[in-house]
């Protein structure tokens, strides 16, 4: 939420709104709406987020087709070091979407702001509302360095820009590519995220048997894999990784949504690198990775591939 929060009980309480992969029109639709909810009357109301602004976003619509607006909006979330806000997730009907809030292409205005409001009921109830901050009435002396104002920016353009810039020093060299393995859709899309902010390019499976066949015709740099899938688990699909010459070799780090000693310990006779604990925690994730990737930089040998499949 953002750093102003609910300051009234009676009043109308402003929550601000990101907008990540919209089109134009969209967007201008976007504005157009949330600005006449500033009257008053409304439990809440609304205001277009810019990366200009010293607040966070409250909640963001993405459309999570558009890989440009997700690491836009994960950059967002490195930047400024905040954890990530709720989502509401735009997309074409027919068409597979993550996350618990989702509205379609094209936008319609009252289901976006019932939407918007049930979110922000959902965040009212899980964070108690603040008292409003008072600015002291004689400011501290201060040491002040004049400086030109930057140009406002639209959010689109500002987070763009930070799109542009590494987040964080990094030790990786570039054109590594991850295999992500998950049959959940929200697991798929943090860990690209997260991968995209690192400068990692990935692709995705559903299914151990899936992320065999994509074995079999592309080498990996590391392996992201699910424990709990349909059909084979991530034991033994990790195994089967294992025992072939082209990615006996490769990095493989296991997920799962509980961490026991016994998991561990299966993890690791079947030939896991490293653990991570599903939702993955950024700081955990990119240590892993780059102490992974840097323990061996250089791409392995790889021979050519003489089937993946299971059994074999």
């Amino acid at each position: 939420m953002n750093s102003h929060p609910m300051a009234l009980s009676g009043a109308s309480k402003k929550v601000l709104i990101g907008v990540f992969g919209l089109s134009d029109y969209e967007l201008r639709l976007v504005r157009s709406v949330l600005s006449l909810t500033m009257a008053s009357g409304r439990r809440h109301s609304y205001a277009l987020f810019d990366a200009a602004q010293v607040a966070d976003p409250d909640i963001v619509i993405l459309d999570p087709e558009n890989m440009q607006a997700r690491a836009a909006l994960q950059a967002l979330i490195v930047i400024r070091n905040i954890p990530e806000p709720a989502t509401v997730f735009i997309s074409n009907a027919g068409q597979a979407t993550p996350g618990k809030y989702h509205l379609l292409h094209p936008l319609v205005p009252t289901k976006m702001l019932a939407l918007l409001d049930q979110v922000a009921d959902e965040l009212d109830r899980i964070m108690p509302s603040m008292p409003p901050v008072v600015a002291p009435t004689v400011a501290p002396a201060v040491h002040t360095i004049a400086v030109s104002a930057p140009p406002v920016q639209t959010a689109t353009a500002a987070v763009q820009t930070l799109v542009q810039k590494p987040a964080a020093t990094s030790v990786l060299q570039t054109g590594h590519r991850a295999l992500i393995v998950d049959d959940s859709p929200t697991a798929r899309i943090k860990i690209d995220l997260e991968l995209r902010s690192m400068k990692i390019a990935s692709d995705c499976a559903e299914t151990g048997e899936q992320a065999l066949q994509m074995l079999e015709k592309k080498t990996y740099d590391i392996i992201f894999l699910d424990i709990v899938m349909p059909g084979a688990d991530g034991y033994e699909i990790c195994k089967i990784i294992r025992r072939h010459p082209q990615t006996k070799r490769t990095p493989v780090i296991m997920l799962t949504s509980k961490s026991s000693p016994f998991d561990r310990i299966r993890g690791s006779l079947s030939g896991c690198s490293s653990y991570l604990t599903k939702p993955v925690e950024h700081v955990k994730f990119r240590a892993v990775v780059e102490k992974i990737l840097t323990a061996g930089d250089a791409p392995f040998a790889m021979e050519k591939p003489s089937g993946l499949a299971m059994g074999t």
